[in-house]
């Protein structure tokens, strides 16, 4: 038994700090290239990337630029904006003078709104994630922040308390937090979180304690959990230009130089994989680094999973190991610890920062971590050259405490590319190798630095990829996650009607349906269940027909005796099957063999005919292997027939209990054209769309 960590919800209960909450699992943030492609323009302001990954921004000549298009001539709110924000409806600015919101349509540049703010000034707008936008607006009573949504309506607005005068603001979706900028001097980035429709103010961060006298002039984000300031240091201390990375919780992730003919920047955005900056030579693209730079520093993340807890044993076994599977390139380092206190008041203090939300996550995973005898010395582990993830397996079963925290950091130095953590279990007693133990044994279990447990660990320890291969048999089973050399045994094993030329999907679909395969085998039922497999969906591209349980063959009536239902099969011997004495003609017949019996209708009897509706492409891709499928599910004194047909030949070429018969399909050459069920037209006519003929007839 184990506490696992490896989906969103799993991992959503444990702290975070510089980790990559976009990322499965634990991974530190990327840093971003030093080197950069420039996107001329005249001068750049606003640049704002849409959900689709297009980057857009402004010139100073007033046009709107994208990275794989020609400038156009945008409306005045666009052209003079400080800040645009794409959503699904179009692009938001302010308008002018600055006391309303304006958005417009993508492609044409139409405005589809406007809205009045009621008297306020609108200071900076933000994305809400939902089709609409937050503006930060200036009113008498105060800074307010002023949700409008999709359709232009606003909400209440919130008020900010301590942050003014405000210059600007960004919303972080996926931590639900506004950082605002500003303040009296020196400026402040603050920090608010929404409670009860309200903005309770969580921790603030002077600028100027980022780098030594830096003084910031934009601000942006990637929208989710990443936050840029842009800024230069003063003179004193160089005058280089930066943009600084910060996290949802404050945490400074890097600083990303910048050309000293770029600043002062004037416009920041980024996203996942990539940094945009406007300045005076135009738009500037950062792209994530696969390894880390150098000069970036060591990328680092740390997570501390929730106390666990091991119910009582009566042999006194509490745990077992901590587990790790991770991505560990070379040059990077897994460290795994673990706190498990004796006394109930320490616990119960961990047990309060844990839970303690005055705290960003970051700030409780280092208060958590502040106290080094709490935390067991880690084991750490060094990156290789395996592209593959590796189980990583830390001891606990000299452990007796009933709680438990863990604690797993990772680090990548510079030149290395970034480790991961993709699952983690934490194991206690449920099955192990001591219970497999003579009794006089497993009493080393409860002697503290036992070297027969400690040995037994090892082997637990070391076997878990053999466990895992065990545990992983099954989805060699399962038509849906087994590799095609599995489906291919499985399907020989099972004999299912099966070739090595069918495709992946094809595959499964077969698989998916050996029960009705198997147990419809040689039968009507079976033959369909493959043909549907092969093709699904309605309505059908197949048809079975098989004569002489469809029809039977004609009897004559008489004398109170019903005859046959047309249609019906008509038997009887062909013109060569004659006898002697009877109706022979020299040349044209054949003596049957001694003992032959011929009643006329063998030749018919048996015949099953299958038509399948398929394109060009289609027929030639299917026919290597179809009729062969096909005689593997039929009985085998049954002749099967393949015929081909286009989609509109199935549609009513046969005769059925009415009498009635269809017209055969309009068909030309080059479309599907069967032989035997189109006429070429003669020399010279032309067909109307409709399909009756324009100048001649057709005889």
């Amino acid at each position: 038994m184990s506490y696992r960590f490896a989906t969103a919800a799993q991992w959503s209960v444990c702290l975070f700090d510089g980790a990559d909450r976009a990322a499965a699992g634990l991974r530190p943030y990327a840093p971003y290239s030093p080197l950069y492609t420039l996107y001329a323009s005249r001068g750049g302001h606003a640049p704002v990337v849409t959900s689709g990954g297009e980057v857009l921004w402004r010139d100073d000549a007033h046009e709107l630029h994208r990275l794989d298009g020609d400038p156009v001539a945008t409306p005045f709110a666009i052209g003079h904006a400080a800040r645009l924000v794409a959503t699904r409806r179009g692009l938001w600015a302010v308008g002018e003078p600055p006391l309303s919101l304006q958005l417009f349509e993508w492609e044409t540049l139409a405005r589809l709104l406007t809205v009045e703010i009621g008297g306020a000034r609108v200071i900076d707008i933000s994305d809400d994630g939902r089709g609409g936008v937050f503006a930060l607006v200036e009113r008498a009573e105060g800074v307010q922040i002023v949700p409008v949504d999709c359709a232009g309506r606003l909400g209440d607005g919130m008020t900010l308390d301590a942050c003014a005068p405000a210059t600007a603001f960004v919303y972080l979706r996926r931590a639900d937090r506004f950082v605002v900028l500003g303040g009296e001097r020196p400026p402040s980035l603050f920090w608010f979180r929404r409670k009860n429709l309200k903005l309770v103010p969580a921790f603030n961060l002077p600028v100027a304690a980022l780098r030594p006298c830096f003084t910031a002039t934009v601000l942006g984000s990637d929208g989710r959990s990443r936050l840029f300031i842009a800024g230069a240091d003063d003179a004193s201390f160089g005058g280089s230009a930066f943009v600084i990375a910060l996290d949802a919780d404050g945490n400074r992730l890097e600083d990303v130089p910048l050309d000293a003919r770029d600043a002062p920047a004037t416009g920041v955005a980024g996203t996942r994989e990539s940094l945009i900056v406007t300045g005076p030579r135009g738009l500037l693209r950062f792209v994530t680094a696969e390894t880390v730079p150098d000069g970036v520093g060591e990328a680092r993340a740390t997570l501390i999973t929730p106390v666990l807890y091991s119910p009582d044993r009566p042999d006194a076994r509490r745990w077992l190991r901590i587990e790790a599977s991770s991505k560990l390139p070379d040059g990077a380092t897994l460290e795994i610890s673990f706190a498990a206190p004796e006394d109930q008041e320490t616990r119960d203090e961990m047990t309060s920062v844990f839970g303690d939300a005055s705290l960003t996550p970051a700030q409780r995973v280092r208060k958590l971590r502040s106290d080094p005898t709490r935390w067991q010395a880690p084991v750490v582990f060094h990156g290789s050259d395996s592209q593959q993830a590796a189980p990583f397996s830390a001891p606990l079963f000299d452990i007796h405490q009933p709680y438990v925290w863990v604690a797993i950091t990772l680090s990548a130095a510079a030149g290395a590319r970034l480790p991961d953590v993709s699952e983690l279990n934490v194991l206690y007693p449920g099955g192990t190798l001591m219970e497999n133990l003579p009794a006089i044994y497993q009493r080393a279990e409860t002697e503290p630095g036992s070297f027969l447990r400690a040995l037994v660990g090892v082997l637990e320890t070391t076997t878990q990829e053999i466990d895992g291969e065990i545990k992983s048999i099954g989805r060699h089973i399962d038509p849906s996650t087994a590799s095609e050399p599995w489906l291919d045994y499985v399907a020989r094993w099972l004999g299912v009607p099966w070739d090595d030329g069918l495709t992946l999907p094809l595959k499964q679909r077969i698989m998916s349906r050996a029960a009705n395969l198997a147990k419809g085998r040689g039968t009507r039922a079976g033959l369909e269940a493959l043909l549907d497999a092969l093709m699904p969906g309605m309505p059908r591209r197949f048809r079975v027909t098989d004569a002489t349980a469809d029809f039977g063959f004609a009897t004559v009536g008489g004398d109170g005796c019903s005859g046959s239902a047309l249609p019906a099969m008509l038997g009887g011997r062909t013109r060569w099957a004659a006898e002697l004495n009877s109706r022979a003609v020299l040349g044209y017949m054949r003596l049957p063999c001694a003992g032959q019996l011929d009643d006329g209708v063998g030749q018919l009897a048996g015949r099953i005919r299958v038509d399948v509706a398929a394109s060009a492409e289609e027929r030639a891709e299917w026919e290597p292997w179809l009729l062969a499928l096909i005689k593997s599910m039929v009985p085998l004194s049954a002749r099967v027939e393949l015929h081909w047909a286009s989609a509109l030949a199935l549609r009513g070429d046969r005769l059925d209990g009415t009498l009635t018969l269809e017209a055969p399909p309009m068909t030309r050459l080059g479309t599907d054209a069967l032989t035997g069920m189109a006429r070429l037209p003669e020399r010279g006519l032309r067909l109307s769309a409709s399909g009756s003929p324009l100048g001649t007839s057709l005889r």
